[in-house]
């Protein structure tokens, strides 16, 4: 069976409404190697419900978030149900335990994965849950797991790892500046950070841009 060596295209639904984060939420998505399609919560035509089932179908799994059990965000979900056709297509239940409500029982049997915050805490943050329960499953990921040890501080490096693949999701360049943003608050130092760097460009994910202090894209990991 081939392997897919580029990162997913991921279909995400969630609620839209002022009681919902909706910029925290999208927050983690952008800072983790994902290309994301949202889904529409206001569908209200025939045609809008085509284009989502077109958007599940494109996307190599998706993700729905319901904390908040919402109507259209289950209809989503009952469109990847209907559509799932492969086991390589999966899809993922996320609930924010601190908000949901009572889960219909139909769905109480799925798997899912819970979190309490929008942030990388272990176990109880949203990027922390997506990284060890999904994003941990593809091929580079594999790659830079097996590079850098969970042990000591592990944990960070491999998150710097997985934002800088983020940040080349939607720029050419990687700039010194674009590091230090990158690796605010993990508190890596300077040998940590040129570890990291290393292990990406021994495995071409990176490259060094010739006479500047940038690096850019070393293989298309990105449709």
């Amino acid at each position: 069976m081939r392997v897919r060596t580029r990162f997913p295209n991921v279909f995400v639904g969630h609620l839209f409404s002022n009681r919902f984060p909706v910029g925290r939420f999208r927050k983690i998505f952008r800072e983790l190697p994902f290309k994301v399609i949202y889904g529409n919560t206001n569908l209200e035509t025939e045609h809008l419900l085509d284009v989502m089932r077109a958007n599940i179908v494109k996307a190599d799994f998706s993700i729905f978030d319901l904390s908040d059990w919402n109507s259209n965000v289950a209809l989503e979900l009952g469109l990847a149900q209907s559509l799932k056709k492969k086991p390589s297509k999966p899809y993922y239940i996320i609930l924010n335990t601190r908000r949901s409500v009572n889960v219909p029982s139909d769905i109480q049997g799925i798997q899912r994965l819970e979190y309490t915050s929008y942030d990388y805490k272990p176990v109880a943050g949203l990027g922390d849950q997506l990284i060890n329960f999904v994003l941990s499953k593809q091929y580079w990921i594999k790659k830079i797991w097996a590079a850098i040890p969970e042990a000591d501080k592990g944990q960070k490096k491999r998150l710097m790892a997985v934002r800088i693949l983020a940040h080349m999701k939607d720029h050419d360049q990687l700039t010194s500046n674009n590091l230090q943003t990158i690796i605010r608050g993990t508190r890596l130092r300077k040998n940590d950070r040129t570890e990291v760097v290393t292990i990406l460009r021994e495995l071409k994910l990176i490259r060094k841009i010739r006479g500047a202090d940038a690096f850019t894209h070393g293989r298309k990991i990105y449709a």
